[in-house]
């Protein structure tokens, strides 16, 4: 029997897996391997890292604490260390006899119990029966959360100290502005708010928070306006995007489509590589979440290399790598549901311009850039990643996942009539004149209705902070033209309204240089909102369509260089490292590359736009 079958048939009969979505399963069969132990030899030591579950096929293991504790394990599993919170094994384990086992690694570990919250307590009870009386360590908080060194210590200080200094220097010396004080008291709240973002010196949705807090009690603009983003269109659109997206995921509707593509696809670089492409692609308008998006494609990346076995961080396998990132990221802003800041641009649209910019319209209208960054793309990979290397792909691993998701389940069906009916829906929007977002709200009504997305999904799943981060970045922009800002900046940079409006190429090009210097410093949402706040009005007086210029800073605002730009690549880097897949520093090579294929998408989609009246 092949060894990954034999694996499925452990996990499915094992009393504490056998319990978990067939989802899971199916994720976790790939990273499980045999292992063959001699008697008397010492599969692990107490205190050394507990990496591994062990499945025990054929054989008797003993496991010896510290202590002078014995357990002798028969046709069972052990070292289920792994499966909790407990660092280390807390017992020597030594084969009896010949034993075969079937490896489980933490990682996948992790992975089943957040998708089957209730296993790790079993675990930990079955722990806790082999080894009862032995102390049993959590892992330490400082183990788990990121160490914060001197160095940050120092930057976060200089970052609190700017958030003080720079609101009290505005409404000290700002009076010769000739602005009134309510504008003077915005700008230093939203200084304090920028500073926060820069230093990244709270979680991004908090100084949105203080912002609004901050208006709302001083009175500078009323409530409808301040809180005016969690009314908006884009913010029901969000969540009921983000809650279609989670029953995507979790009913395994988007590892069963991943899985298809695997099998079908040709067995070759080309296939691969466009199977991982389009996969990341697919899943942008779904998955409204860059960081989520990785967090799926990497574990098919690291599961491809293996099973076509590439050389590592050979060209094969870094091309695989590139695929994989560039799906699931280059094209997030030609859908305006690919992630929460879109819908921050589509909030500072006005009404009119909303109900003109739906989900199809806002489609078109990036497609020349979409299929130019797509063309340039497959050019550059082409050129830098050519390898005669062939892939050697068994369909035998894919066909054993397949079997343990099963047929197509009730949550799944209900997944793909929510995708097929708010597709519909937008298409026709025309004849049933129903906005999109409340489409999509009733969809999300639906899902919660039929049981089909629990209370306790929703409650944990949808990504509420992103969702507060829109609602109050569009109050804080609501804010800002209330004010009259937009205005007065408009006529401040009259100078800039001029280029835009004759030269609208240089502009695009001095846009450019100015978002590469700020993704140095600000993170890339902060960057998109901050510019957008800026530009957006001189575009409006300019006889632009804020569109453009919102749908520019999305793509460029995404530029970066240096890994530290950019988490949800470290994120990914993070996921694959321990395997070392891919050459890193071609990898970066290649990503600075793609900032200007970027560019060169937004000059290729210039004339359409021109022809669409948007310039």
């Amino acid at each position: 029997m092949p060894t990954s079958t034999r694996a499925a048939l452990h996990l499915t009969s094992d009393p504490i897996i056998s319990k978990s979505q067939n989802e899971s399963l199916a994720r976790m069969v790939r990273n499980v391997h045999e292992r063959c132990f001699k008697a008397g030899e010492t599969i692990y030591k107490a205190h050394a890292d507990a990496d591994m579950l062990y499945l025990i096929e054929s054989g008797t293991v003993e496991l010896v604490t510290p202590e002078g504790k014995r357990v002798t394990m028969d046709g069972t599993r052990f070292g289920e260390e792994a499966a909790t919170d407990v660092p280390c094994y807390l017992s020597d384990a030594v084969a009896a006899t010949d034993v075969v086992a079937f490896a489980v690694p933490r990682t996948s570990l992790i992975g089943l119990n957040q998708y089957n919250p209730g296993h790790k307590a079993e675990f930990y009870f079955s722990l806790l029966a082999n080894f009862g009386g032995e102390e049993v360590r959590r892992a330490s908080t400082a183990q788990s959360e990121r160490q914060v060194t001197k160095g940050r210590e120092g930057i976060e200080a200089f970052g609190w100290l700017l958030a003080i200094l720079i609101p009290l220097g505005i409404m000290l010396f700002a009076e010769g502005w000739g602005v009134g004080r309510e504008v003077r008291t915005f700008l230093a709240i939203f200084s304090a708010a920028i500073v926060m973002w820069v230093f990244e010196l709270v979680d991004e949705f908090i100084p949105g928070l203080f912002a609004v807090l901050m208006i709302l009690a001083l009175g500078l603009a009323p409530p409808k306006v301040v809180l005016g983003g969690f009314a908006s269109d884009g913010f029901f659109m969000a969540m009921s995007i983000l809650g279609l997206g989670t029953v995507v995921v979790y009913s395994g509707l988007s590892f069963r489509c991943l899985l298809w593509l695997l099998r079908y696809l040709p067995g070759t670089n080309v296939g691969h590589n466009f199977g991982l492409l389009f996969t990341g692609y697919l899943i942008n308008p779904v998955i409204p979440s860059i960081n989520a998006r990785t967090v799926m494609m990497a574990p098919f990346l690291v599961d491809m290399v293996e099973t076509v076995k590439f050389h590592l961080r050979g060209k094969a396998a870094t091309r695989l790598a590139i695929s994989a990132f560039t799906g699931a990221t280059l094209f997030s802003a030609t859908f305006l549901t690919s992630r929460s800041i879109n819908f921050v641009i589509y909030g500072m649209l006005s009404p009119q311009e909303q109900q003109h910019f739906s989900w199809i319209y806002w489609l078109f209208s990036t497609s020349v850039a979409a299929v130019a960054m797509l063309a340039l793309y497959l050019l550059a990979v082409k050129l830098m990643f050519g390898s005669p290397e062939k892939p050697q792909l068994s369909k035998q691993q894919v066909d054993v996942q397949m079997q343990l998701l099963g047929n197509i389940k009730q949550r799944e069906w209900a997944a793909i009539a929510g995708i097929v009916l708010f597709t519909i829906g937008i298409v026709t929007t025309s004849i049933h004149n129903i906005q999109p977002p409340w489409m999509g709200m009733a969809i999300l009504y639906g899902l919660l209705l039929f049981g089909f997305l629990s209370r306790s999904e929703f409650k944990e799943k949808t990504d509420w902070p992103g969702l507060i981060y829109l609602g109050t970045l569009i109050g804080v922009i609501g804010t800002f033209n209330y004010l009259g800002l937009d205005k007065l900046l408009t006529a401040e940079l009259a100078v800039l309204g001029e280029v835009l409006r004759t030269s609208f190429g240089l502009f695009v090009a001095l846009l450019f240089v100015v978002l590469f210097v700020m993704r140095l410093v600000f993170p890339n949402t902060a960057t998109i909102a901050i510019s957008a706040t800026i530009f957006m009005p001189v575009a409006s007086q300019a006889g632009v369509n804020p569109w453009v210029i919102g749908f520019i800073l999305l793509l460029l605002g995404d530029m970066w260089v240096f890994p530290y730009q950019c988490p949800h690549y470290q994120q990914f880097q993070e996921l694959v490292r321990e395997k070392r897949i891919y050459d890193e520093g071609a990898f970066l090579k290649f990503n600075m590359l793609m900032n200007l294929v970027r560019l060169a998408g937004v000059y290729a989609a210039i004339p359409f736009w021109a022809a669409l009246g948007l310039l």
